[in-house]
């Protein structure tokens, strides 16, 4: 039987459970799966990766806006490459903008009449980024990595015109933004929600009042007269206590994820701060900690609200786990990733202290055939992501068989982690 024997929309059905990998191998067997393939509704949500944008054909531009390609990485393109790119794909919602050292060419931007997201990284400053940034009004999320200027200033200025904005990742500098000029920020932003901060170095503790607004002085048009943040989403990237006070987060009551990524693991357990905020956190329901103290610092303290929790390379006892167990017996999501493998044990008490688990990450090394097993007594399991088995062994893949089968193959078992959102922060954790 012919292909063009079944309706075409069969064939896009089948088409949308490939990969990209695979769809464009399909691709390239004949005119009419390449006209099928190229089908919008198969790339919904797909980045494309641009580079010498002078070098792409005619052919090329067209199929991305038969794929009404919306999300595009563009690296290191020069002011006539930018005009090239606008006049091929003006309806681009999402732009990663990756090493441009041309600064004139961030004028183009503005001409993106329908741009929403906007990611800058390792790029050169100037006036003009700063410039650009103010004009794009109807921009909700932006992030700037990696920039390292002493333009911090002109440029926070400028974000801080971006009333709609909902979602800043601000990773700039080696040092926090100063208590006035964040205020000032976080003033005129009334729908940002989610703020993602690298703290960098500092000499001494911030004031107690770096995130409350209540004693700042407002007046200007456009900023809050409530005195209060809407944030509902935290992120302190290369942080190190004292840096923050331990009240420093009582004015963020409605704060529902925490993220918090210590420079170290070289830390004293005596000076955690984390303990304290998360007592202020009575809605809190995502926590995400990397490296920093023991995890029997904050254990207790963990809100019964939690429902997602990460820990990554955090150094912990057994009876770490267990009191956190009874912190949390309702966790659904946990990330599960300590700094030791000799913690590897330990996996034998996930089932009993997380029974109502339905995503759990892990790492393989390290864990016995009988511990393996055994989670087929996590009931409500539905995703098991094995976070070091990029190449499964004979010996792993014969422990997932064998798990499945006990499990009635109900889990979804991956060990090819999912690669890193293309315009995702680099500093950021997937």
């Amino acid at each position: 039987m012919e292909a063009s024997q079944l309706p075409s929309e069969v064939w896009v059905h089948v088409f949308g459970f490939l990969s990209t990998a695979d769809k464009l191998n399909i691709r390239s067997c004949c005119t009419y799966f390449q006209t099928l393939v190229d089908h919008w509704s198969l790339w919904k949500g797909n980045t494309v990766f641009l580079k010498r944008l002078c070098a792409s054909t005619a052919q090329f531009w067209t199929t991305l806006r038969r794929r009404k390609i919306k999300s595009v990485v563009v690296q290191r393109a020069n002011l006539k490459e930018w005009k090239h790119l606008v006049l091929s794909l003006p309806n681009i919602t999402t732009i990663a903008v990756e090493a441009c050292f041309d600064v004139k060419a961030y004028d183009i931007l503005k001409q993106f009449q329908h741009l929403k997201s906007l990611s800058i990284r390792r790029c050169r400053y100037g006036q003009e980024l700063a410039d650009c940034i103010g004009h794009l009004q109807k921009v909700t999320h932006l992030s700037v990595c990696e920039m390292h200027s002493a333009r911090r200033t002109e440029v926070i200025n400028a974000i801080s015109k971006l009333s709609h904005l909902t979602s800043l990742f601000y990773h700039e500098g080696t040092c926090p933004i100063p208590r006035q000029t964040l205020h000032v920020m976080l003033n005129r932003l009334p729908h940002l929600k989610h703020l993602s901060l690298k703290m960098g170095t500092q000499l001494g503790s911030l004031p107690d009042d770096y995130f409350n607004l209540s004693k700042t002085k407002s007046g200007s048009q456009g900023d809050r007269q409530d005195g209060q943040t809407g944030l509902t989403s935290l992120e302190l990237l290369d942080y190190m206590d004292p840096t923050l006070s331990e009240v420093a987060l009582m004015c963020l009551p409605s704060l529902q994820s925490l993220l918090v990524d210590y420079r170290s693991r070289d830390v004293l357990s005596s000076r955690s701060h984390l303990k304290t905020w998360l007592r202020v956190l009575p809605k809190l329901n995502h926590l995400n900690i990397a490296k920093g103290h023991p995890l029997g610092a904050y254990a207790s303290y963990i809100p019964d609200t939690v429902t997602s929790l990460a820990l990554r390379q955090v150094m912990m006892q057994p009876e770490d786990l267990k009191a956190l167990g009874k912190r949390v017996p309702g966790l659904l999501q946990l990330h599960f990733d300590p700094c030791s493998y000799n913690c590897g044990s330990s996996i034998g008490e996930i089932p009993r202290s997380f029974p109502l688990l339905r995503t759990f990450k892990m790492r393989h090394y390290g864990v016995s055939d009988r511990e393996f097993s055994n989670l087929k007594q996590l009931k409500y399991l539905e995703r098991l992501e094995i976070l070091d088995a990029k190449e499964p062994s004979v010996h792993l893949m014969e422990q997932i068989q064998n798990l499945q089968v006990l499990t009635n193959y109900r889990i979804q078992i991956v060990y090819s982690l999912n690669p890193r959102e293309p315009i995702a922060c680099y500093c950021t954790y997937c």
